[in-house]
């Protein structure tokens, strides 16, 4: 069985929602905005920076602001979750075994590179994938499929041969988008909220066998 695996990064490799939270409130309230955590989820969670600039600010902005602004929200979050960085629960248990396995595996994510950089060299995760796609890549956003077609690509895979790992509502759509099985991770949503094909709260709840029977259905 052919097998890839694509891994969004904010809320599934590691759990930091609270900290990508904190950091929009306070770069919201500098530039005289507010969100509260029901806005987040619904409607900023898994976008890009260029995306969430249009969610967060009602006024017009150029590229150039945006993208200053967007980066002041990154530093702000790297500041606050930097001595709280680690895997979710199970990661890296899962990604020996698929590695043992010979399975490619990707990275698919909404964040900036620094973002990758602070994450998974940091915690000595890059060894195991192929390859990142991070938003400098793509042109749309989740819920377009776009990253995930870019990852099964990474993988050298068809999309209906990967298996995504999402924890937000627009990733989960993303995948789906993309042809792929999609396993929700509740980190950031609660499972009520989330449409995957399999649930789970952490990866100490996964085993292999429900990897290759997703794929087989």
């Amino acid at each position: 069985m052919q097998i890839g695996l694509i891994f969004d990064m904010d809320g599934v490799i590691v759990e930091n929602h609270e900290y990508h939270y904190r950091a929009w409130q306070q770069t919201a309230a500098k530039h005289g905005a507010s969100i509260d955590e029901q806005f987040y989820r619904e409607k900023m969670n898994g976008r890009t920076l260029s995306k969430l600039m249009e969610v967060v600010f009602d006024h017009e902005m150029t590229s150039e602001e945006a993208r200053a602004i967007g980066l002041e929200k990154e530093a702000i979050y790297r500041d606050l979750y930097k001595d709280h960085r680690r895997p979710t629960t199970g990661l890296v248990r899962f990604l020996e075994t698929a590695k043992v396995k010979g399975i490619p595996m990707a990275v698919g994510t909404s964040a900036p590179q620094e973002n990758v950089i602070f994450t998974l060299d940091e915690l000595d995760l890059r060894k195991y994938f192929i390859g990142v796609v991070d938003d400098s890549m793509v042109v749309h956003g989740k819920p377009d499929p776009e990253v995930y077609l870019k990852g099964a690509e990474l993988v050298n895979r068809k999309p209906a041969e990967c298996i995504v790992f999402e924890d937000a509502v627009s990733g989960i759509q993303a995948g789906k988008a993309a042809g792929s099985k999609v396993i929700g991770l509740a980190t950031s949503h609660s499972r009520e909220e989330l449409d995957a094909d399999l649930i789970i709260d952490n990866f100490s709840q996964l085993e292999w066998e429900q990897i290759e029977s997703l794929l087989s259905k």
